[in-house]
C-alpha cells in the first residue's frame, strides 16, 4: 500500500485531481464575480448607443423574468431561417432592437443592437448599429463601423415592399455592404433584415 501511494501514477493522478478542484472552484468564483445580469447589459448597450442612460419601455424582452416573451423568428422567401429578435425597446420616438442574424461563418451567428428612428413624416431610418456578440466568426475585424454605417438608410420603402438586404445589385433589393468576411457579413445582414421584416409586420397590422 505504501508503494502505491508513493508511485508516480498516484502522484500524477493526485496532482491532476487537485488542479481540477482548484480550477473548477476558481471558475465558479469568476462566474459569480463577472456575472452581469440582463438588465445591466441592456443599460450598458443603451448607454453605448445614446451616450447616456435612457429610460425605455419594454415591448419584447425574452430575458426579463417578469415577462413571458419568446423570440421572434424570421425566414427568407425560401423558408430558410435568417435569425431572430429577442429584445425590442421603445426609447423616446425610437425603437431599439437586439437582433441575431443566422447562417454566418461555420453556421454561426452575429447579434446586433439596431436603432431605428422615425422622422416627422413617419419615415423610418436605421440610425445606429452596435455589435453585441457573435459565435464562430473569425473575421469580425472586417465588420467595423464603416461596414455597419452602410445600413444607415431609409428603410421605409424596404419594409413596406418586403425588400431586404441581399447580394443582388438590382433595383428590387438593398445591396449588402461589401467586406472581406462574406459569411459574417451575411449574418449581419440577416440581423438587419429581421428588423426590416418586423417593421413590415407592424405595417401589415396597421
Amino acid at each position: 500500500m505504501k508503494r502505491f501511494f508513493s508511485s508516480t501514477w498516484f502522484r500524477c493522478t493526485a496532482v491532476l485531481l487537485s488542479l481540477v478542484i482548484v480550477l473548477g472552484g476558481g471558475l465558479a468564483i469568476l462566474n459569480d464575480v463577472l456575472y452581469v445580469d440582463p438588465a445591466e447589459r441592456t443599460a450598458r448597450a443603451i448607454k453605448k448607443i445614446y451616450g447616456t442612460e435612457k429610460e425605455y419601455t419594454i415591448l419584447l424582452d425574452v430575458e426579463d423574468a417578469t415577462r413571458t416573451d419568446v423570440s421572434l423568428k424570421f425566414t427568407d422567401e425560401t423558408g430558410k431561417d435568417i435569425g431572430e429578435i429577442s429584445k425590442i425597446y421603445k426609447i423616446d420616438n425610437d425603437m431599439l432592437f437586439k437582433s441575431t442574424g443566422a447562417n454566418g461563418y461555420k453556421g454561426g451567428t452575429i447579434t446586433l443592437w439596431i436603432k431605428v428612428v422615425t422622422d416627422q413624416n413617419q419615415n423610418k431610418f436605421i440610425d445606429k448599429i452596435v455589435l453585441e456578440s457573435f459565435e464562430k466568426q473569425t473575421l469580425m475585424s472586417k465588420l467595423d463601423s464603416s461596414f455597419y454605417s452602410k445600413f444607415y438608410v431609409d428603410v421605409t420603402k424596404a419594409y413596406k415592399d418586403g425588400t431586404l438586404f441581399n447580394s443582388t445589385n438590382d433595383n428590387s433589393s438593398l445591396v449588402n455592404p461589401i467586406t472581406g468576411a462574406t459569411k459574417s457579413a451575411y449574418a449581419a445582414c440577416c440581423a438587419v433584415n429581421c428588423v426590416i421584416e418586423y417593421l413590415g409586420g407592424m405595417t401589415d397590422e396597421n
